[in-house]
């Protein structure tokens, strides 16, 4: 008996030894299967929690410590000077080097902001571990300092979508151009959200495209922080000739000089100035000091500047504008451009070039001309961008609405008597959502890559279902209807002021 429960439980010891053998063998070698199924569901654990960048320098360029961090940043704003007299910042220029080197000066920088119920702030540097090429976002929600977490803002999802733009934490991690200015912020203005950006090299193309994006997003309650340091390592009073040069280049808007003063972030700085420029805002120096100012060695100095630009954000009243941003003289005026370049052009061939003194017609606008015959669409054609003065893009889009538009003939002129002319003026198209601009009724621009197709605000009457309206625009633009439901696509979204004969 006591042979056969024995031989029972060496049987059993056996079995125990060829499964656990088998599990081993099993998930060493995971079929794939196995492999796909458990991955996402890793996938999706990950989804749900935040991402979180970890201060890659404090505790060496600022204090690791909370308390003492506070109070060091609480000290450089208390000897920080307001200026009250100037306006409102939009921009921002601020040094990335250790506190105790820069810190004042950027804290010159960062008081303009107080008081200013600012609630989002894109930062942009440069990457000083990898030669970037191009513009690089953050895959992180949150960033953290001993301060605590800052929020990333939901801009960064739609700015991936951009093809102008990359996601890379390997490019982020180590950065400390862009970190080193968030204590500040978190300072100033408690709450903010942030947009990290790192700017590597840029095409004179992909300069003016990062400058018309930041356009778009820049409004009252956000400010772009460029994070950027003057020479280094030059004895003291060749760093100050050098930097007066680069700070002179900044004031007097000298994009391309910049590229070869002796700047650590020319393409951020080129972008940023072809903005400001756009934009009619003012540069002015805030400080100016080296580290040799700091410590007394002046044998190898480092230089950095707080500047800040100021004025309007014209976006902002463009959004405001409605039908009676032009009286009913001025729209009778447009009108009548329009109908005397159509006369010309279609009778004699002759391209009419109407003249004004108007500073309304001369301010660069986006423009549609929709040709109308006994009430059916005949042509319509225009810019979606402010490209050209109102007036000159009213001529323009006339023409090409009546031979330019493939989804019909050329308009005749035996024709013009039968044909009614609208004009909508667009304010600037910014991101939106599907919901809101379904809500609102606005004009819609749908992208994806180089594909993409635009509604004017009246389509809505006639393609009153939103999910009509958004299919309709997808097969316009050569896509599957659907296309709006998906992450790939870029909405954008206008208002026009629009008005007829």
């Amino acid at each position: 008996m006591f042979k056969k429960y024995f031989l029972i439980i060496l049987i059993i010891f056996a079995l125990a030894i060829v499964i656990a053998a088998g599990f081993t063998i099993f998930f060493k070698n995971k079929p794939t299967w196995f492999l796909n199924r458990a991955d996402e569901a890793g996938a999706n654990n990950m989804a749900k929690q935040n991402l979180v960048r970890q201060p890659a320098v404090a505790g060496s360029f600022y204090p690791g410590q909370t308390a003492e961090l506070q109070k060091m940043v609480n000290d450089f704003f208390n000897q920080a000077i307001l200026e009250k007299s100037t306006g409102t910042p939009r921009i921002i220029i601020v040094p990335h080097a250790g506190y105790p080197y820069s810190g004042q000066v950027a804290a010159d920088s960062f008081k303009q902001l107080e008081g200013l119920g600012i609630k989002r702030a894109i930062v942009i540097g440069p990457s000083h571990h990898f030669p970037a090429s191009g513009l690089y976002l953050s895959g992180a929600d949150l960033w953290q300092t001993p301060l605590g977490v800052v929020k990333i803002s939901d801009l960064n999802r739609e700015l991936a979508k951009n093809n102008l733009f990359q996601v890379s934490d390997q490019v982020h991690q180590p950065e400390h151009a862009l970190e080193i200015e968030l204590p500040f912020l978190q300072t100033i203005l408690p709450g903010i959200e942030i947009m990290p950006i790192v700017v590597g090299q840029l095409t004179f193309q992909q300069q003016a495209d990062f400058a018309q994006t930041l356009n778009q997003y820049l409004d009252a309650r956000t400010i772009l922080v460029v994070s950027v340091d003057l020479s280094h390592y030059h004895p003291y009073l060749d760093a100050v000739k050098l930097d007066n040069q680069a700070i002179k280049d900044i004031l007097e808007f000298n994009d391309q000089a910049i590229l070869a003063d002796e700047i650590d972030a020319p393409w951020a700085l080129v972008s940023v100035l072809k903005l400001a420029k756009q934009n009619g805002w003012q540069p002015k120096l805030l400080k100016y000091a080296n580290s040799g100012d700091v410590t007394g060695d002046k044998s190898a100095v480092v230089g950095y500047s707080a500047m800040a630009f100021y004025g309007e954000i014209r976006e902002q009243k463009s959004e405001n504008r409605d039908q009676g941003e032009y009286s009913e003289a001025e729209k009778k005026e447009l009108l009548q451009v329009a109908r005397t370049t159509l006369e010309q052009y279609l009778n004699d061939g002759k391209i009419y070039q109407p003249k004004t003194d108007n500073p309304k017609f001369k301010e660069k606008r986006g423009v549609f001309v929709t040709l109308n015959k006994n009430g059916q669409l005949r042509g319509c054609i225009g810019y979606i961008e402010p490209i050209k003065p109102l007036i000159e893009a009213v001529a323009d889009n006339a023409i090409s609405a009546a031979i330019y538009d493939s989804r019909f003939l050329p308009v005749k002129a035996d024709e013009l008597k039968d044909i009614d002319i609208e004009i909508s003026i667009l304010t600037v198209p910014k991101p939106d959502t599907v919901e809101n601009a379904a809500k609102n009724k606005f004009g819609v621009v749908l992208q994806k890559g180089n594909r993409g197709a635009t509604y004017l605000p009246q389509v809505w009457e006639d393609l009153a279902d939103p999910g009509q309206f958004f299919s309709s625009l997808c097969l316009k633009g050569g896509l599957a209807a659907d296309c709006y439901q998906t992450d790939s696509i870029q909405i954008l979204s206008y208002q026009a002021t629009v008005f007829g004969e």
